[in-house]
């Protein structure tokens, strides 16, 4: 018989979601300039409606077999209006807070990537696991590696 793979308690998924989502307003806050981000309400209806238009459309049945669903474009358009009553400083966290729970949903979704490998939160400093033949060289007295190529310190 197969073994059986434990699930998450509730209490565990809603943390890890909550982490998830803590780790993409991050990512979101800083890939987004304040001066470009929310788009205004017309940019995101031309969005939606250039879904609609041939080029996409037969773009998306080209590469996926399917029309291009415009339905998350029309979210997007009816989400900016419920916004506009609120300073730029409380739209653009908002914006910001529904960016990052969408993509936390997608990046526990059952097609992630993270659905097989986790992803890294700390960058790789293990000296052994380092590729001999990249040119890093061991400070004196210091315990640092410097890269020669982008003369970093790693520590």
């Amino acid at each position: 018989m197969g073994s059986f793979v434990s699930r998450p308690s509730v209490g565990e998924a809603r943390a890890d979601m909550d982490t998830l989502r803590r780790e993409e307003l991050v990512l979101e806050a800083a890939a987004n300039p304040r001066d470009e981000f929310p788009p205004s309400c017309l940019t995101l209806f031309d969005r939606w409606l250039t879904c609609y238009a041939l080029g996409p459309q037969f773009r998306s049945i080209y590469r996926y077999g399917t029309i291009a669903d415009c339905a998350p474009r029309r979210e997007d358009f009816k989400y900016c209006l419920t916004l506009r009553s609120l300073e730029p400083e409380e739209r653009r966290a908002k914006w910001l807070e529904r960016r990052a729970e969408a993509k936390a949903h997608k990046r526990k979704g059952f097609r992630s990537s993270e659905a097989v490998w986790d992803m890294r939160r700390e960058p790789l400093m293990d000296p052994a696991l380092v590729d001999p033949a990249y040119p890093l060289f061991l400070l004196p007295n210091s315990g640092c590696f410097v890269d020669t190529y982008t003369k970093a310190y790693l520590e």
